[in-house]
């Protein structure tokens, strides 16, 4: 109701702006009317002349002045009364009432069939990350901008703006905005990985020191959030840990989706390192356990799972086979026997910093490990 009262308003203040002006019709000269306002201005300029010749003295030429100025505004007020006496007041009312009554109606009744007066109001958020068409982006972003300028403390809006950043190709902008969020909002798994991956991308990709300390934060607060997890993996790699960064990028692929949209990118950072994706069930397999009983697949299940042990217990320096294990023990609810696994696993592993990336892969499935005394 309050919008179709501001709008009735302002219509209504638009016409009177138009119509007044255009109410008052300047008065038109008749000829003869014409000819007497040229004559007296002839007659004020002979005045003026004669008075500088001395022709005529000062008291005189002043009374005459006046008279000639009388003479010619009872003209002009005779041609203004001549003119409105002239002119249709039906007509004039006439106009004024369709440019009152009949443009606003029809601007009114064509809005409410072609608008959307009842839409409702589009938060900033989805305002911001909306596709570019149809909006002007950079205008949106000086508004929030201008509004952070005045409330620099709005912890929401730097939250916001940080991905638009992105978006637009401004990581600096974007990581101010994320550190800002950070301090307002406090540490948060989704806010330090969006920081890191500001700052890798003001490095051209490369995972720095501050970037690898906003991941970790962001893992200890989601230790499952691909993100943070992919960039560490991308910095083992840059750090020449290839073996590390091996088995962290198989643990992603091994809790991704088939159809995630990151995987090729995994697979191909995997291979990169030296490392190809573990084997999965074939096609066939995966249909034939998809015709099983419950009974007959928890069976499949359980040979696959004491084959895996079989193999590792030859092999035991095999990482990315002790989480393929660990992890099956904990789908079939094992816990006590994936606890086992899990320190046999940590005791078998030679090098530091793969057996702490298998240690991190153990307590994102949710296992305690200082139940074990593992050194």
């Amino acid at each position: 109701m309050i919008f179709w009262f501001f709008i009735i308003t302002l219509t209504a203040s638009a016409v009177l702006a138009v119509l007044l002006p255009v109410a008052r019709r300047p008065a038109r000269l008749s000829d003869g009317q014409r000819h007497d306002r040229e004559v007296y201005v002839d007659q004020l300029a002979e005045l003026e002349r004669e008075k500088a010749d001395g022709r005529i003295a000062p008291e005189e030429a002043e009374a005459a002045r006046a008279e000639i100025a009388r003479r010619l505004l009872a003209g002009d007020t005779q041609a203004e009364r001549a003119a409105g006496s002239g002119d249709s007041p039906f007509r004039r009312r006439f106009a004024a009432l369709v440019a009152l009554t009949v443009l606003p109606v029809l601007a009114i009744a064509t809005y409410s069939l072609l608008g959307s007066p009842n839409l409702p109001s589009m938060p900033l958020q989805a305002r911001l990350t909306a596709p570019q068409s149809g909006q002007d982006v950079m205008v949106m972003v000086a508004q929030v901008e201008k509004h952070l300028a005045e409330n620099p403390e709005d912890g929401q809006g730097w939250e916001v703006l940080g991905p638009v950043y992105m978006r637009l190709e401004r990581p600096r902008e974007a990581a101010i905005a994320f550190r800002n969020a950070v301090r307002l909002l406090g540490s948060a798994a989704e806010r330090e990985a969006n920081l890191g991956e500001a700052l890798v991308a003001i490095e051209n990709g490369m995972v720095t020191r501050e970037a690898r300390q906003a991941f970790e934060r962001s893992v200890r607060h989601d230790p499952a959030g691909v993100k943070a997890r992919f960039y560490l993996a991308i910095a083992s790699e840059q750090e020449g840990k290839r073996e590390e960064a091996a088995v962290a990028f198989r643990q992603l692929l091994a809790d991704a989706p088939p159809n995630a949209p990151w995987r090729p990118f995994a697979e191909q950072a995997l291979a990169r390192v030296g490392g190809t994706p573990q084997p999965g069930p074939t096609r066939e397999q995966v249909e034939a356990a998809g015709e099983m009983s419950e009974a007959d697949r928890r069976q499949m299940i359980e040979g696959m799972v004491a084959g895996l042990a079989e193999k590792l217990e030859q092999d035991p320096s095999n990482p990315e086979g002790w989480v393929r294990l660990v992890r099956a023990y904990m789908v079939l609810e094992r816990h006590d026997e994936a606890l086992e696994a899990a320190g046999k696993a940590l005791k078998s592993l030679e090098d530091p910093e793969v057996r702490k990336t298998v240690r991190a892969a153990f307590e994102t499935m949710g296992l305690t490990l200082n139940q074990t005394e593992i050194q």
